[in-house]
């Protein structure tokens, strides 16, 4: 009985060390049963066809105080009555975060955020930029498949992050 044991957790490890994405580097793994390559050209492909019909979507923009220090404004874009892209300013003392939100049938897809930092707070004069961070989440369903982020750097949004900050953003959408 103890060698029977001993043989089931030594396979048992022989399977999980010879499976590829055991002791992956790549924090981010990419889900092996769908083609990533297709998906992330049909993302970009549907990204920029919304960014290109834009000015034929209804716009609905509300401005809110109490989500960041300076205020900002949250845009969302609809097409027949479905929302497809929500664009996000929000304004700190010493800085701003941009963020699109991508979506078809009430689904993210893309994620664009742009975080501005400035050398000092924005009521004063001579402002610089003093860093700049873009991330690229691609999605499917609700996995995040790819994340580009330059320049590089370690700060990576779970998709429970991002679904927070999603439903917080609908939320202020759908205010009356």
């Amino acid at each position: 009985m103890k060698n029977s044991l001993k043989g089931l957790l030594i396979l048992l490890i022989a399977v999980i060390c010879s499976s590829p994405n055991a002791f992956a580097a790549d924090k981010h793994p990419i889900n092996d049963a769908i083609d990533s390559a297709a998906v992330i050209k049909k993302i970009k492909s549907d990204f920029t066809l919304i960014n290109k019909q834009l000015k034929f979507f209804k716009k609905k923009t509300k401005d809110v105080s109490g989500m960041s220090a300076e205020g900002g404004i949250v845009t969302g874009y609809y097409s027949k009555g479905k929302l497809k892209k929500v664009h996000c300013v929000f304004y700190g003392e010493t800085g701003k975060t941009e963020t699109d939100y991508y979506l078809d049938n009430k689904r993210l897809f893309f994620l664009y955020k742009k975080e501005t930092f400035y050398n000092k707070p924005i009521y004063l004069k001579d402002l610089k930029i003093k860093k700049s961070v873009e991330a690229r989440y691609y999605l499917f369903g609700d996995t995040v498949i790819k994340i580009i982020i330059k320049p590089n750097t370690s700060l990576v949004s779970s998709i429970a992050e991002i679904k927070a900050e999603l439903k917080q953003v609908m939320g202020i959408l759908n205010e009356k």
